[in-house]
Parts: structure tokens; sequence; C-alpha cells
């Protein structure tokens, strides 16, 4: 009776409403502690942002009841929860603020690693590789940036995201989600500067939605098996 569709659905909708509204609050009592008026994005945080509310408490929902309904009530559903709940509202805040929270990563890794031992140890390995690698080369990734051009190009807490991303998708599956990352980030990133009359080169945008919105992606496409060649990578 709990597994039937509409149960699920419903379920997921109620989780994702309250997890929404707890995020939301979260969210705005972080973007209140640390932006200031100098900050180089939108200046002072709105605390009912519409497009905050729009992803946390619309967007959010919606997702976890379509993964409720197709993960049932499994394990895999509350690692798919904690990866959803933490980039959204990892992308929410660096959308705001350029800035990504770092508890909320911490706190997203410990919950995986716990996940990990307690139901996915033959993953442990290739997911603990994710987090070094992702993290890794998306740091040494901005330390030659920074060094040809003299200025930063990635935020301070872009690797840890990345490192939290490859906790899901393995190190095989970073590739994917840069390209995806690099893709959206061009597409959205650029029309939105446009809309703002804003100098392409010039104006920073925040790379931290568009790594979430990659890791997310490449993160369900993997456990749907739309990704065969990740299974035969990750076996060396």
């Amino acid at each position: 009776m709990m597994n039937h569709p509409v149960l699920l659905l419903l379920s997921g909708i109620l989780l994702g409403l309250l997890l929404g509204v707890f995020l939301n609050r979260l969210a705005s009592v972080f973007l209140q502690e640390q932006i200031s008026e100098d900050h180089q994005w939108d200046g002072i945080p709105d605390s009912h942002s519409r497009p905050r509310q729009f992803f946390l408490l619309l967007l959010l929902p919606l997702m976890l009841a379509l993964i409720t309904a197709w993960r049932s009530w499994t394990p895999e559903l509350l690692s798919d929860i904690v990866l959803t709940g933490s980039l959204f509202v990892l992308a929410v805040i660096d959308w705001e603020s350029l800035l990504v929270d770092m508890r909320v990563v911490i706190v997203a890794m410990v919950l995986r690693l716990f996940w990990l031992l307690a139901f996915g140890t033959d993953f442990l390995l290739q997911a603990l590789l994710g987090l070094l690698v992702g993290a890794g080369m998306l740091y040494l990734l901005g330390i030659i940036y920074e060094t040809l051009r003299k200025r930063r190009g990635l935020g301070e807490g872009d690797p840890a995201l990345l490192g939290l991303i490859g906790m899901w998708v393995g190190w095989s599956g970073l590739g994917p989600v840069l390209l995806v990352a690099a893709g959206s980030g061009i597409i959205i990133g650029g029309f939105w500067l446009l809309k703002k009359n804003q100098p392409l080169l010039h104006t920073p945008v925040p790379f931290g939605p568009f790594l979430c919105l990659g890791g997310l992606l490449v993160h369900l496409l993997l456990q749907n098996g739309w990704m065969p060649w990740h299974l035969e990578l990750t076996a060396f």
C-alpha cells in the first residue's frame, strides 16, 4: 500500500516541502550573515527572494516527488534526498552570493560517507576517489587559470562542491559533470549577462549552480543505466 505510485508522489511532495522550508530558511540566514554591501554580486540579500522560493519551495518538492516515486522506500532514496537537497540549496546560495556554504558541503559529505558504510561499501573506493579527484582537479585548474590570467577564475568553494558530487558519481563521472556544467554555464550564464547588459568577460558568474545541475543530471543518468561506459571505467 505504501508503495502505491500516488502515495509515493504525495509523500515526496510533502517531504520536499518540509525540506524546502528548512533549506530556504538556512539559505536566508547564511546570506544575511555573509553578504555585505560591497559584495560583487547582487548586494543585499532578499529574505523573500522569488527565485529562491521557486527552486526550494516548488521545484525541489516536485523533484523529490519524482525521485520518491522512482526509488520507492529504499536506502537509495535517502542518499538521493541528501544529494538533491544539498545541491539545490548550494546552487541557490552561490547564485545569489558567489559563495558556497561549506557547512552544507561537509554535512552532505559526512552523511554520504555514513550511507556508503551502511549500504554501499562496494562503491566506497569510487566515492573517495571521486572526492579527491574532483576537489583536486578543480583546485588545480583554478590555480592554473589564476596564474595565466592574473585573476581568480573559480570560487574557493567550487573544488569542494565538485568533490561532494564526486562522492555520488565517482571519479569517472566527473568529466560528464564538468561538460554539462560548462555547457549550461555558457548558455544560461551568457544569456543572463546579456539580459542584464553586463560585460561578458569582466562580470563574475557563479559556477556552482551549473556544477550542481551537472552533478544531479549525471547522477540520475548513471543510476538509470544511461551511461554504460561508466561501469567499464570504474572497473579500472
